[in-house]
């Protein structure tokens, strides 16, 4: 990692004050939730998690065929939740000579995953504003202002709990795909006005999970990373000895160092812990096998126990310009902008979605095969809702695992009332779930108010209570 993009998550850091490291809990690691979100830009369409029997029902529930539709957040007319037995969820081929040859969700049937899949439609969250990007909002349920986020992701939450938290090293493992940048601030927040930081280049985010369990490179980064922590310690301590500034700024002094030494403890309960550390992947990636890279990635810390936690974003933060390469010679901006009158570029789209949902399923199966999926809830969303240029009135969702937290077992689709109905509900509501999930009451969680506000609580369609 270079010391500027070390500087920065150092910085970044500073803004989880919020998180000491001397709350954790000795709670046992093996009956402790974990969480992975994977997070969307560009818009993921309800189209590209819709199935034959779901759609069959969504007609009747449209009063009409939903025909090319890609989106329909103002044709729902039911009044209450339908919970729809989707055995069907994963090998759809209704529609394919509209929307093309791929069929996004056809990896869950392959990896052997779609029984615990859950396809959520209907839910809104209109407060992140919509437009080309959510910023921190689709994980907050908040608005980002200025580049400000409203308030803390549900990730940050999640991770601050002690009884998620444990005693991994970190709170949690956050990486992208993205721009230019080495590191998004876009996507996710400790809190109010302090982002997290997505690590968007490959190498970096392997070091900085894995240097303590290798050599070469990555170890050398580790070591070194040890070293500037140590050196801003004693020089911030020194700093405090001969401060003369107002009590505002001594504070942030304090901020800073506690931030500091929560990460020099992360570094030494990593080097006693005894990992293998997988293969460090491959730096010179196109979008698509940077993506898969980072959530493999992402499960790995997981299942090792090196956060409770994971964010993968492609395209959030604002970074809606990327190029697939190996889909396509349009940028996805461009193809979503094309897509319209261009079935090669809707093809192209859904492309895209089966191979996110490809890494999805092969996560799921790993954390399957190594005993945890049903104390793990992946989550893939958008970060803007339900198309491109979204108005945040539906945000698809795919749910998967977690039947040991409470969640049920999926094979299924849940089409929530839409916007206007008494029964709408939100993905605050969803959000709220997984505090329930994880033993925890969110019931004030997001800033959601008035009429765009429903009553908070979880959503009792994915409870087996």
């Amino acid at each position: 990692m270079k010391r500027r993009e070390f500087l920065e998550l150092s910085a970044a850091a500073a803004a989880a004050a919020a998180l000491p490291f001397a709350t954790r809990s000795s709670a046992d690691e093996g009956d402790a939730p974990r969480f992975l979100f994977v997070v969307e830009g560009n818009g993921f369409e309800p189209a590209s998690a819709l199935c034959d029997s779901a759609r069959e029902a969504m007609d009747e529930i449209a009063g009409a065929p939903i025909a090319r539709s890609r989106w329909w957040y103002n044709r729902y007319r039911n009044d209450a939740p339908v919970e729809l037995a989707t055995p069907d969820l994963a090998t759809s081929r209704y529609m394919s000579e509209t929307f093309g040859s791929a069929f996004p969700l056809e990896p869950l049937a392959e990896e052997g995953v779609a029984d615990d899949a859950t396809v959520l439609l209907g839910l809104s969250s209109r407060i992140v504003g919509g437009g080309h990007s959510g910023f921190h909002g689709a994980l907050s349920s908040t608005r980002t202002i200025g580049g400000r986020p409203g308030g803390p992701t549900i990730d940050a939450l999640l991770a601050a709990l002690p009884h998620v938290r444990g005693e991994t090293p970190f709170d949690a493992f956050r990486v992208g795909v993205g721009g230019g940048s080495a590191i998004d601030f876009g996507t996710c927040a400790y809190d109010r006005a302090r982002p997290a930081p997505l690590i968007l280049d490959v190498a970096s985010a392997y070091e900085f999970a894995y240097g303590a369990f290798t050599e070469g490179d990555a170890r050398l980064a580790f070591e070194r990373r040890d070293r500037m922590l140590r050196f801003a310690a004693t020089d911030l301590a020194a700093a405090e000895r001969t401060f003369s500034g107002n009590a505002r700024e001594l504070a942030k002094l304090g901020t800073y160092g506690a931030s500091i030494a929560s990460l020099l403890e992360s570094q030494e309960r990593l080097r006693g812990m005894d990992v293998v550390a997988p293969p460090a992947p491959a730096t010179d990636l196109s979008p698509i096998p940077r993506f898969e890279a980072l959530v493999d990635l992402a499960t790995s810390t997981l299942i090792d126990g090196l956060a409770p936690v994971a964010v993968v974003g492609s395209g959030t933060g604002g970074a809606f310009g990327l190029h697939y390469s190996t889909i396509s010679a349009t940028a996805r901006h461009d193809m979503q902008h094309g897509s319209g009158g261009d079935p090669a570029l809707l093809d192209a789209i859904r492309q895209v979605n089966r191979a996110q949902v490809g890494a999805i399923a092969r996560a799921a199966r790993r954390l399957r095969d190594a005993g945890m999926l049903e104390r793990t809830v992946i989550v893939w969303i958008g970060d803007n809702g339900e198309q491109h240029h979204s108005t945040a009135s539906e945000f698809p969702v795919l749910l998967l695992g977690g039947s040991a937290l409470g969640l049920r077992r999926g094979g299924r689709t849940v089409i929530y009332p839409g916007i206007g109905s008494p029964g709408h509900r939100q993905v605050s509501n969803l959000w709220n779930t997984l505090g329930y999930a994880a033993g925890h009451a969110l019931d004030d969680f997001g800033g959601e108010e008035g009429d765009l506000r429903s009553a908070f609580g979880p959503l009792d369609e994915l409870l087996t209570r």
